[in-house]
């Protein structure tokens, strides 16, 4: 770190003890409206820009837009990574005194990439603002750090002219110091930032290029990948998928203009034909007559193709949605699938399997209308245009009025699909648990009043699912209505009026692209509706990956090769909420490598919740866990978890052969079958095995349903055996065991003590 000159440090104590005075705010909040913490930089500033008064900073503040600060593309994420690296160093030269606090990062953190209120990110841009040394009277607090930020972000990642250095620039330089060739903010910052005054950041700690070094950029994004991002619109949120089958998209696209073609060919032919079968001969006719066909046979193949290459990359774009949504769920924390995430296991499978299906059918709207109908309408308005400009302008005075209609009625659509959506959840949750819960409904004899609860479920997504198959079949019923009747309307006055001046050619030519021209608006209302019908299901979707991780695996965690198996849980409190009672209060426990203990409690008292800790499924409030001298937050989390086998108290298997039960931890890999009878053997399973059908290429069905609870335990055992890792948890293990298997099980797991703990 940099020294700091001494005026400068004492200058920077006695702001401080002048903030200190009556203010009872914890330290981040010690800095007060219009005082400095750093040099002589920002008492430059200060001259420059004079305090104000309450009343007028009070103004200032109400003049800040309600808008995101920066726009969240991949290009800003990159750039806002940039820029927090950038802005530790200069953090760290002014905090010579530590009077500046490192909770700054988090702050950074929060202002750009955070879903918190406005009122919130202003409240931290201003403290932020406050630490740089910014006087926050001297502008409003909001355009002075997104600007500063947003000029530091725009430097180029390969940029070829480096950034000054410290010895060449101040660490803050007000803006009538600042050259003038600077490059342009990126297109995220709001508008009214753009305008605002800047500063400029002096960061080091970079190559000597200029370019920030790639480890710090690889660290910084690990760390502001388990940020939440905004919001974006459903939209926004499949187009990455969309763009990833633009080869599909195009070829789509260019079948639906071939056959858009071939209907502009054919509507001036047929307007043309009653007076070719009148003027000449047979011949003519049947010649004019094999075009007409021609062109509708290429029409309807390139239609056909055109559904085909759509269909194929909207449900190509949903087959990677679904992927990435069930790749996402699977890395949320455990307390989501324990009910502490208020989705029931249910509603989350019907997301990833219905709700995937709605997605398609919406993408393919979207495809199959924006496009096409867009050429269709082109080509059909140019006809009616060269026809009669008049009527055809009289013809487009009714597109207003569908346009207000149309969107009026699309956003009580969106409203009765998502109500839709949640019913339909609801029925499915239901149905799982129920059907995972057979034997206690047949035991408690409450077949009658499940059938009661799913009755009254079934009709309210009845219901639901009525009103909104009304609302879809209505908006474009009642689009085509206005358009055609208001049309013909204006049409046959204008008709009247003009006295003859059509000939039935031009009649039958305009009154024909008009029909085709209420075509595509009515596949523009189809679709909408279609949007509005999917964008629940989009959001729905996309909200399963949309969370903030407890337990964060560290840029820097090591990978540990080998345990012993030494564990030190060191002033351990855990809670489960907010507002309970800790399960775990200061405990400490010291078990040591190649140690046996066994924890008898009461149900309730934590012995499972210490595995969980262990595990890091988890992390305690306050404490820590450490294995062989290592806190287990500091190991990366594959590797922790590769040393830990557990059978729990509720077995689970998977639909699928014995060996691959076993051997679970390699079916990415090869399994070894040696090593799979042999845990087998230890577990007391080889017998049974052996006697099932196929041996250990046996289908267990889900859950090992054409197993004993016993022979499931035991498949569970041989399963955290087969893993050879140094810890080794029981947890209840042997419950559902007869005596016999007990005893023999417990025989082999007492010559493997002096290998695990």
């Amino acid at each position: 770190m940099e020294s700091v000159p001494a005026e400068e440090e004492a200058e920077v104590e006695k702001g401080s003890e002048t903030q200190g005075e009556g203010n009872e705010n914890p330290p981040e909040n010690q800095f007060r409206e219009g005082e400095t913490a750093s040099s002589s930089d920002s008492e430059d500033d200060q001259d420059q820009h004079p305090p104000m008064d309450k009343a007028q900073e009070k103004g200032k503040a109400a003049e800040v837009p309600d808008v995101p600060l920066l726009a969240d593309t991949p290009y800003q994420r990159q750039m806002r990574q940039r820029v927090i690296i950038n802005l530790k160093p200069v953090i760290e030269r002014l905090d010579a005194q530590g009077k500046i606090l490192c909770s700054l990062q988090s702050d950074v953190n929060s202002i750009f990439m955070s879903q918190a209120s406005t009122s919130k990110e202003l409240s931290q841009v201003k403290n932020v603002g406050r630490l740089l040394g910014r006087p926050a009277k001297a502008r409003p607090a909001a355009f002075q750090l997104p600007a500063m930020l947003g000029r530091l972000a725009a430097f180029p990642a390969a940029s070829s002219s480096p950034v000054p250095s410290p010895a060449a620039s101040p660490r803050l330089r007000s803006p009538q110091t600042l050259p003038r060739s600077l490059p342009p903010l990126p297109l995220g910052v709001p508008r009214s930032t753009r305008s605002s005054p800047f500063v400029v950041l002096s960061a080091h700690n970079h190559s000597s290029n200029g370019v920030v070094p790639e480890s710090r950029l690889d660290a910084s994004a690990s760390a502001a990948s388990q940020v939440l991002r905004p919001p974006l619109s459903p939209l926004q949120q499949i187009a990455p998928y969309l763009r990833a089958e633009w080869r599909l998209i195009v070829k789509g696209w260019l079948c639906s203009a071939i056959a858009v073609y071939c209907l502009a060919r054919l509507v001036p032919m047929v307007g043309q034909l009653p007076s070719v079968v009148c003027r000449f001969g047979p011949e003519t006719v049947v010649e004019e007559g094999a075009k007409l066909a021609a062109l509708a046979v290429v029409r309807s193949g390139a239609c056909y193709l055109q559904q085909a290459f759509l269909w194929e990359a909207a449900l190509r774009a949903a087959y990677n949605i679904r992927v990435d949504v069930f790749a996402g769920v699977l890395h949320r924390d455990l307390g989501f699938f324990e009910g502490r995430g208020g989705v029931p296991t249910g509603d989350v499978a019907h997301r990833i399997t219905a709700e995937a299906d709605d997605v398609a059918d919406t993408v393919f709207a979207l495809l199959n209308t924006s496009v096409p109908n867009a050429l269709q309408l082109g080509a059909m308005a140019t006809q009616m245009v060269v026809v009669s400009p008049v009527l055809s302008f009289i013809s487009a005075l009714v597109i207003p009025l569908m346009s207000l209609v149309v969107a009026y009625l699309g956003e009580r659509l969106r409203k009765v699909s998502q109500e839709a959506q949640l019913s339909v959840a609801r029925l499915s949750a239901h149905l799982n648990e129920v059907l995972q819960s057979m034997l206690v409904v047949k035991a408690n004899n409450a077949e009658l009043s499940e059938a009661s609860r799913f009755q009254k479920l079934a009709y309210d997504d009845l219901v639901k699912l009525l009103r909104k198959r009304r609302a879809k079949v209505f908006i474009p019923e009642i689009v085509k209505v206005i358009h055609i009747g208001g049309t013909l309307l204006l049409c046959a006055a204008s008709v009247v009026a003009s006295r003859g001046f059509f000939d039935s050619s031009n009649m039958v030519s305009f009154l024909m692209s008009l029909a085709l021209l209420v075509d595509p608006i009515e596949g523009i209302g189809k679709a909408f509706n279609e949007l509005k019908q999917g964008e629940p299901a989009i959001e729905r979707l996309f909200n399963l990956m949309n969370f903030k991780p407890q337990v964060i695996e560290k840029p820097d965690a090591i990978d540990v090769d080998f345990v012993t198996g030494d564990i030190r849980f060191c002033d351990v409190t855990f809670r489960y909420g907010e507002n309970t009672r800790p399960v775990l209060d200061r405990l400490n426990l010291h078990i040591k490598a190649g140690e046996t203990v066994a924890l008898i409690g009461p149900s309730g008292g934590g012995k499972t919740t210490l595995t969980k800790l262990l595990l890091r499924l988890y992390d305690p409030q306050s404490g820590h866990i450490l294995l062989d001298n290592h806190d287990v937050q500091n190991i990366q989390l594959r590797s922790l978890r590769k040393h830990i086998s557990l059978v729990s108290q509720d077995i689970a298997l998977f639909s699928g052969t014995v060996a691959e039960n076993i051997g679970y931890k390699d079916l990415m890999g090869e399994i070894n079958m040696q090593q799979v009878v042999n845990a087998a053997k230890i577990a007391n399973a080889d017998e049974f095995i052996r006697k099932l059908p196929d041996g250990y290429e046996t289908n267990i069905a889900q859950k090992g349903s054409v197993l004993s609870g016993g022979q499931r335990q035991r498949l569970a055992i041989a399963r955290a055996l087969y893993q050879e890792s140094s810890i080794l948890i029981l947890d209840e293990a042997t419950s559902a065991l007869d005596s016999r298997s007990e005893m023999l099980v417990r025989q082999a797991l007492e010559c493997l003590t002096a290998k695990h703990t």
